[in-house]
């Protein structure tokens, strides 16, 4: 997703490591047994479809397997998504990708940044009625922090000092931190970092999210139901319906034969068709969500900077957004996106120039270069990327063969791949921590520039108004020096029945996070 977090050791008998990023899938699910029960910490039982606001049907891609545990380290969008309406962290992104308070109202730092005061707010109830004290915070933070449990969001708090994390009263924790942490707050607006009942995890997690789960079958299906306890503004929906399909074409023949209200993805192609009909609408959230190409510095002539300089020079990021992702995107500048409070980077934009491309070659002894770019496919645009890539290469000679892997071997052989496709919907600072720092296991390039890390401990001490100029002088360095062509940030896509209202678009491409607002008109 977030640039992969580190994994321990590999997922028994499954050949797929910790800590694959949030975003990829399993593949489809078979033989799967249905499971529906009544789970503890739901709200009790009503009829599908109770509530002003009706049952919300919705497509999401199949993941067989998906567990109902939050801090699983292999989790797709499907299970995040789940995950994101019944559990909560301390803080959360808003749709406009701003920091907001959750279940903490408050967080003061001493010492230096080297430790912190949480103060968490009151009448909070978990899902059984139970009541929501710093116990909760202090033993989830423990799990997360545990290398044994090996969590997805471990790769962001592994500067908190796990014994050093304790309840000063019911709502109070305090938090010591092994080195100097500014941004604190905005670590925790992270899904993969939720707040469970103490004791309940991984068995039966409790959380004190909005809704509830009712029934639960991996790879199938998923229904939730209002908790009408929840401590914030309730949703005006009554349940919400999760429905598995294999494919993005599957989601929408699901949408247009009414049996679902929402597929949750899209291909442009797809989105263009189906929000051509009148009973059919499209939210488009735009934001800084990017594919990207890969190229790893451990492996020749990626190691050369003039190569990956030269690969840059020849994307045509125009025919990118027109035809790898159909115009839905924006033409990127090979950095990261920022923050909502953090303008761009002041970088002259960098255009197709294959005469100065062919340049660089040559002066690296690389004038006949052929490679092959590994994607998975499992995002909408990836093996357009590839394929318009190679095309754009073809015109300076370099030959790009487009080398397609099913999910799992491409995640076996994950930091081996001289070039591929991956992917970041994450916010700026979690991306540094998760995938741009050398050692790090979301940093599949290798890449280990000592001016970036030097800014990045700069960065991580600074107070919130400094930051900034710091973020602009590391993407100044990703731009000249690092190993991802980013050619295009790109819209997340999500064709909707006309009577789902209230739908907002999200900056990080999660819209489905918000549903406070939303009514099914059935």
């Amino acid at each position: 997703m977030l640039r992969r977090p580190p994994r321990a050791r590999p997922v028994a008998g499954s050949g797929t490591p910790f800590g694959r990023p949030s975003s990829r899938l399993l593949g489809a699910v078979t033989g799967v047994v249905l499971v529906t029960a009544t789970l503890a910490g739901c709200s009790p039982p009503e009829r599908a479809g109770a509530g002003a606001g009706g049952t919300l049907r919705i497509a999401a891609a199949t993941d067989a397997g998906e567990t109902l545990n939050p801090y699983a380290s292999n989790q797709s969008p499907t299970q995040q998504l789940r995950s994101a309406l019944v559990y909560e962290g301390l803080t959360r992104l808003s749709p406009e990708g701003e920091v907001e308070w959750r279940l903490a109202t408050d967080m003061t730092p001493d010492d230096g940044f080297r430790a912190w005061t949480i103060k968490l707010r009151p009448g909070v109830l978990f899902t059984d009625g139970s009541r929501f004290t710093s116990a909760d915070v202090v033993a989830s933070i423990k799990h997360l922090r545990d290398p044994a449990n090996a969590v997805q969001g471990l790769a962001f708090i592994e500067m908190i000092d796990p014994a050093a994390v304790a309840a000063v009263d019911e709502l109070t924790v305090r938090v010591g931190l092994s080195e100097p942490f500014a941004p604190f707050k905005d670590i925790w607006a992270n899904v993969l970092l939720p707040m469970t009942k103490a004791g309940s995890v991984p068995e039966r997690p409790i959380g004190t999210g909005p809704f509830a789960v009712k029934g639960f079958a991996a790879g199938r299906q998923s229904t939730l139901e209002r908790f009408d306890g929840y401590w914030g503004d309730r949703p005006k929906l009554g349940a919400v319906e999760i429905t598995e399909y294999p494919s993005q074409q599957a989601q929408a023949n699901a949408l247009l034969s009414n049996q679902v209200d929402i597929a949750s993805g899209a291909t442009p192609t797809i989105a263009k068709s189906l929000a051509g009909r009148d009973d059919v609408e499209l939210l488009d959230s735009k934001g800084d969500f990017t594919l990207r190409i890969g190229l790893n510095t451990t492996v020749a002539p990626f190691d050369d900077v003039r190569v990956r300089q030269a690969l840059r020079l020849l994307v045509d990021r125009e025919q990118v957004v027109s035809n790898a992702f159909g115009g839905y995107a924006r033409v990127a500048n090979d950095h990261e996106g920022g923050t909502p409070r953090c303008g761009a980077p002041d970088l002259s934009q960098r255009e197709q120039d294959v005469e100065r491309a062919k340049q660089l070659l040559a002066e690296a002894g690389h004038g006949d270069l052929s490679f092959a770019i590994t994607t998975d496919g499992l995002l909408p645009g990836m093996r357009e990327l590839a394929q318009v890539f190679s095309e754009n290469a073809a015109k300076a000679g370099v030959r790009v063969e487009v080398n397609v892997v099913t999910v799992p071997e491409l995640l076996s052989k994950w930091g081996q791949w001289p070039a591929f496709i991956d992917f970041n919907p994450i916010p700026y600072l979690p991306t540094v921590l998760g995938g741009l720092l050398p050692g790090r296991v979301g940093n599949a390039t290798h890449w280990d520039d000592p001016e970036f890390v030097a800014l990045a401990d700069r960065l991580f001490v600074a107070p919130e108004g400094e930051r900034c100029p710091i973020m602009n002088r590391m993407h100044r360095i990703e731009h000249e020096q690092g190993a991802m062509i980013t050619p295009a940030f790109v819209n997340v896509l999500m064709p909707h029945r006309a009577d789902v209202r209230g739908l907002v678009p999200d900056v990080n491409g999660r819209p489905l996070s918000f549903l406070t607002n939303v009514t099914v008109g059935r």
